[in-house]
C-alpha cells in the first residue's frame, strides 16, 4: 500500500465511525505502566543534568570558551544524524526471545551510565584544543550509547499497545516519573556540588580509603560533579534494567526481510516519509521546535538566575519549584488531551509558556521579587511541551502502517529522536554563540549588555519557536476518531490475512 494519508484524512468526517471495541487494543496493567515509566527516569536524570548544567560546567569549571563548548555539544548531536536512523533500522530487524526493543535496554544500560559519568570527569588538559577534542569525543560516545537505549525504549510505546488513549495514559506515567527524575537531575547536582565545598563534606570524604586519589580535585567543583555523576550513573543503570524487567512487547511487526536492506536505505525511506506524509512531517516539526524552545530555556536558565537575577544560591530552589509544578500538572494535561485532543492541549500549553516568558521579558531584573510563582507557572506549561509531542508520535506508527502495509516503529522513532536531539543540540550551540557574542567571562563581573543579552535569549527566541510550533500543530489532522478507524482497518487486514 502506498496510498497517501492526506486523502483518507479529508474523508475522515464522512467515513463511517468504527466502534472503539473493534480495535485490537491492549489494556496495560499498573505495573507495566510504572515499569515502563521508570525507564525514562534514566533519561530524565541524564537530560536534565546535561540541559541545565553541562554548558555551565564546560564554561565555568572546565573553562572551555562558550563557542567551543557549544560547538562540542553540537558535534555530539550531529553524530545522531547517523546513529538514530541506524538504530531504528537495527531494532526493526531484531528478533529475540525478549522482543525487538527490550534487549537493548538490558545490554545497553551499563554503557549508557558509564558514558554519562565520563561527561562530568573531564581532565585538565594543557590546551583548550585538547579539551575541546576530548569533550567532543566523549559526547559522541555518550550520544551513541544513549541512542542504543533511547530509540528502543521510546519505540516500546507503540509496541506495548495500540489503544489511542491507553498510549496517552502510558506516556503520562512515563512523563510523571520522567519529571520526578528531571526534578532530581535539575536540583541534586547543585546541591551535591555546594555540599562538596563544606568542611563537613571534606572531612567525610577525607576518611575514604582512596581519599588521596582526589588530588587537586579535593574540595573543588570538579570533585562535586564527580560525586553527582557517580550517583546518577548507578541510578541510570538501575532505571533502565527496571524497565526491561516490567515491560512486554505485544504488537507483532513485519518480518525483517520486508524492511529496508541497509541503514542507508532506511535513511532514504525516512527522507521520503518526511517529504510525502504530512502527518509525520507535522509531528516532527512540533517536536523539533518545542525541543529547541524548551532547551534554550533550560541551557540559559542558570545564567539567567546567576547574572540577571543575581540569585545563584537559589537556583536549585527555583528549578525545583518549576519541576514540582510540572510533575503535578501532567495529569491535567493527560486529561485535557483526552477531552479536547492532543493538538488543542498542546497549543494551550504553548501559548501559556509564551505568556510566562513574556512576563519575564518585560519584568527584567524586577522578576526576582516573584520568581517562584513564575517558576511554578513555567513548570505547568513546561510539562505540556515535554509530554504532548511524545504522545503524538506512536499514533503516526499506525498511519504509516496504513499507508505502507508495514510497521516501522524504529524508522519513525529514529527520525523523531533525531529531531529531538538535533533541536537540543542546535539550541545549546546557539546558547554558546550568544554567550560568546556577549563577551561572557566567568571571572568578570556581569555587564548590562550581558544581562540584557541573556534575558533576551531566554525569552524572545523560545517565544518565537513556540509560536512556530503552534503553526505546525494546526496542520496536524489526526484525531482520536480517525486513529480508531485506522486501527480497526489494520485489524481487518490482519484478520483477512490470517484467514487466507
Amino acid at each position: 500500500m502506498t496510498t497517501e494519508m492526506q486523502s483518507p484524512m479529508r474523508d475522515a468526517e464522512s467515513a463511517p465511525q468504527q466502534p472503539q471495541s473493534s480495535s485490537p487494543t491492549k489494556k496495560l496493567t499498573l505495573s507495566e505502566k510504572l515499569g515502563y515509566g521508570v525507564g525514562d527516569m534514566a533519561n530524565g536524570l541524564a537530560l536534565a543534568s546535561t540541559a541545565f548544567y553541562l554548558l555551565f560546567y564546560l564554561t565555568n569549571v572546565v573553562r572551555l570558551s562558550p563557542e567551543l563548548a557549544g560547538a562540542a555539544l553540537m558535534v555530539g548531536r550531529l553524530w545522531d544524524a547517523i546513529t538514530d536512523p541506524v538504530m531504528g533500522w537495527i531494532t526493526d530487524r531484531t528478533n529475540t526471545r525478549w522482543g525487538k526493543r527490550r534487549p537493548y535496554l538490558l545490554f545497553g544500560a551499563i554503557g549508557y551510565g558509564a558514558s554519562f559519568f565520563l561527561l562530568w570527569t573531564i581532565p585538565a588538559f594543557s590546551s583548550e584544543a585538547m579539551t575541546f577534542l576530548y569533550v567532543a569525543l566523549i559526547l559522541i560516545l555518550f550520544n551513541t550509547l544513549m541512542t542504543v537505549v533511547f530509540i528502543p525504549y521510546q519505540t516500546l510505546t507503540a509496541s506495548m499497545t495500540n489503544d489511542y488513549n491507553e498510549r496517552t495514559s502510558l506516556t503520562g506515567y512515563r512523563m510523571v516519573l520522567s519529571q520526578i527524575a528531571f526534578l532530581i537531575g535539575a536540583t541534586v547536582p547543585a546541591i551535591i556540588v555546594g555540599w562538596n565545598s563544606t568542611p563537613a563534606a571534606q572531612e567525610l570524604l577525607g576518611r575514604l580509603p582512596f581519599a588521596e586519589a582526589w588530588g587537586s580535585w579535593a574540595g573543588s567543583d570538579r570533585q562535586g560533579y564527580f560525586l553527582f555523576a557517580a550517583l546518577f550513573m548507578l541510578l541510570i543503570v538501575a532505571a533502565v534494567w527496571t524497565s526491561f524487567a516490567f515491560t512486554r512487547e505485544e504488537i507483532s511487526n513485519e518480518e525483517p526481510q520486508q524492511l529496508s536492506g541497509s541503514p542507508l536505505g532506511y535513511v532514504r525511506e525516512l527522507i521520503k516519509l518526511v517529504s510525502t506524509n504530512r502527518i509525520f512531517r507535522c509531528s516532527l516539526l512540533i517536536k523539533l521546535l518545542s525541543t529547541c524552545a524548551a532547551t534554550i530555556v533550560s541551557a540559559k536558565l542558570q545564567y539567567y538566575v546567576t547574572y540577571v537575577l543575581g540569585r545563584q544560591e537559589d537556583f536549585s530552589s527555583i528549578i525545583g519549584s518549576l519541576f514540582v509544578a510540572a510533575i503535578f500538572a501532567i495529569p491535567f494535561w493527560v486529561w485535557l488531551s483526552k477531552r479536547l485532543g492532543k493538538i488543542i492541549a498542546y497549543q494551550i500549553g504553548s501559548y501559556g509558556y509564551c505568556i510566562v516568558l513574556f512576563v519575564l521579558l518585560v519584568s527584567g531584573k524586577d522578576a526576582s521579587g516573584f520568581i517562584f510563582p513564575i517558576a511554578v507557572a513555567a513548570g505547568v506549561f513546561h510539562s505540556a511541551a515535554l509530554l504532548i509531542p511524545w504522545t503524538i508520535i506512536p499514533d503516526v506508527v499506525e498511519v504509516d502502517e496504513y499507508n505502507q502495509g508495514i510497521r516501522r516503529e524504529g524508522l519513525l522513532y529514529g527520525g523523531t529522536t533525531f529531531a529531538y536531539k538535533l533541536g537540543s543540540g542546535l539550541s545549546i550551540f546557539i546558547a554558546g554563540l550568544v554567550l560568546a557574542s556577549l563577551g561572557f567571562d566567568p571571572d568578570s563581573a556581569s555587564s548590562e549588555d550581558l544581562t540584557s543579552g541573556i534575558l533576551l535569549s531566554v525569552t524572545v527566541i523560545p517565544i518565537g519557536l513556540f509560536l512556530l510550533s503552534i503553526l505546525a500543530a494546526r496542520r496536524y489532522e489526526l484525531t482520536a476518531e480517525r486513529h480508531s478507524e485506522i486501527v480497526a482497518e489494520l485489524k481487518r487486514r490482519r484478520d483477512s490475512t490470517a484467514r487466507t
